[in-house]
């Protein structure tokens, strides 16, 4: 039986074309009994109903859960209803990924950030976030989007360099969320945390994801590529014991319900045969969530010239149907099982009419603030850069808001050629195509499906 749950909780048995309220004892139970965790996870499509007929409007199945977490399409659904009924004048951040250090001591294959990291020193000047001025940013951050609707931004630390490698992490871990209400995300290998960051993140944070650049050691010691002594390397077998160091901090603090850990790797030639046996390791534990991923095609690279082999689509297809044996929450693997990369390249028939994500998503690299976290875009300062945030109460409404805020938005998506957020664009178009077809935006709701 599939069932709908609305903002307030309100839960409906789905009879299509129509929800059905119900007061079914066994049905209430269960929804009652689902974590914050499980909520968000478990959702199985979107769907926007007539309040009045219970008609449904529309269904999306394609929700990405882990890629929102802990927000959920939910959020960004709502947010658009409010744009559209004129309760704001423009979109919040909800998420906001933060890249504020820029050193690494990774050399992976395939690392879209080193040509970045090296432009940005020699144009920005920039290697580290100054602390001080990181908490007067993210406060007038946590201002502007909770004056549009959003109270808790989703806030993300990853990318150019090792996060753990930040000396203030803990710190700003802790300011983002008792000053600012944030919901921390951490995206790094683990390979630098210290006890401190660590038991920081346990407390505060709702999402860690630990990248493996390889789920065995020898894939991982290939392609993280570390140029210093063998005893000295982290390898697969610590990014494990740092897993479960994790998920032993997250039961201290009771917080199973609140924050998902997760692995995610690569696909490459090495990782076959160990995909399943890593998942398996991973359930044991307690880990909610492993994504196996393809690797953005290196420039002049062609994706035909690396298939997947049959074993390994074997793998990954029986991984897919067995996760949830294995003890898993959530497992992403790539829809076409074909190539080992992919080319992100978008055709101008499947671009969104605006960029939605450089209003909801924006990325800080370091003080400035960028539409979002592509390459080009980071080193076009005139086109993409809203500029250098300072936290000055009110700087964000000319920043985002102002002339040449909007002058930015007009070059994208008419400008790119590929798209880091093209899943974001396109689900919101979809949304605020259908919302404007309704004459009466009062009588409609989004709910999730389960």
């Amino acid at each position: 039986m599939k069932i709908a749950i609305s903002s307030d909780n309100q839960i409906y048995e789905l009879s299509s074309p129509k929800v059905i309220s119900t007061d079914n004892e066994l049905l209430v139970k269960a929804i009652s009994e689902l974590t914050p965790k499980e909520k968000r996870m478990k959702a199985k499509s979107l769907v926007l109903v007539n309040k009045k007929t219970k008609k449904i409007l529309l269904e999306l199945s394609l929700i990405h859960n882990q890629h929102f977490y802990p927000l959920s399409i939910l959020d960004y659904a709502n947010a658009m209803m409010k744009l559209m009924k004129k309760e704001i004048s423009n979109l919040p951040i909800m998420s906001l990924d933060s890249h504020d250090y820029n050193f690494c001591d990774f050399n992976c294959k395939d690392c879209l950030a080193v040509d970045t990291r090296e432009w940005s020193q020699r144009e920005l000047d920039f290697n580290t976030f100054n602390i001080d001025d990181y908490e007067k940013v993210l406060k007038e951050i946590a201002r502007y989007s909770k004056e549009r609707g959003c109270d808790s931004v989703r806030f993300e630390m990853s990318g150019e360099g090792n996060p753990d490698m930040y000396k203030h992490r803990a710190r700003i871990i802790k300011f983002a969320a008792e000053e600012c209400n944030m919901k921390p995300v951490y995206i790094s290998s683990g390979s630098r945390l210290d006890e401190e960051t660590i038991d920081v993140l346990a407390k505060y944070a709702y999402y860690i994801r630990i990248s493996l650049p390889g789920v065995n050691n020898k894939a991982y010691d290939i392609y993280s590529a570390q140029k210093i002594a063998e005893d000295k390397k982290f390898n697969y077998e610590k990014a494990i014991q740092l897993i479960e160091t994790l998920i032993k901090k997250r039961k201290e603090y009771g917080r199973e319900d609140k924050l998902m850990i997760g692995a995610r790797t690569c696909m490459r030639p090495e990782n076959e045969g160990s995909y399943i046996e890593t998942a398996k390791k991973l359930g044991n534990m307690g880990v909610d969530s492993f994504q196996i991923v393809k690797i953005l095609i290196p420039m002049g690279e062609k994706i035909d010239h690396y298939k997947l082999t049959e074993n390994t689509i074997k793998e990954i297809e029986e991984l897919q149907t067995n996760y949830k044996n294995y003890g898993l929450l959530h497992v992403q693997t790539p829809h076409d099982l074909d190539y080992m990369y992919y080319d992100r390249e978008i055709e101008d028939t499947r671009k969104p009419s605006q960029c939605y994500s450089a209003f909801l998503s924006p990325i800080l690299y370091g003080p400035h603030l960028v539409v979002c976290t592509h390459w080009e875009k980071i080193k076009d300062i005139a086109d993409s850069h809203y500029g250098k945030m300072t936290g000055e109460v009110g700087q964000l409404e000319e920043m985002m808001c102002g002339e040449n805020g909007q002058r930015i938005r007009k070059c994208v998506p008419e400008k790119c050629s590929s798209c880091c957020s093209i899943f974001d664009n396109q689900i919101l178009e979809v949304l605020r195509s259908q919302l404007a077809l309704e004459s009466n935006l009062d009588n409609v709701e989004f709910l999730l499906t389960y």
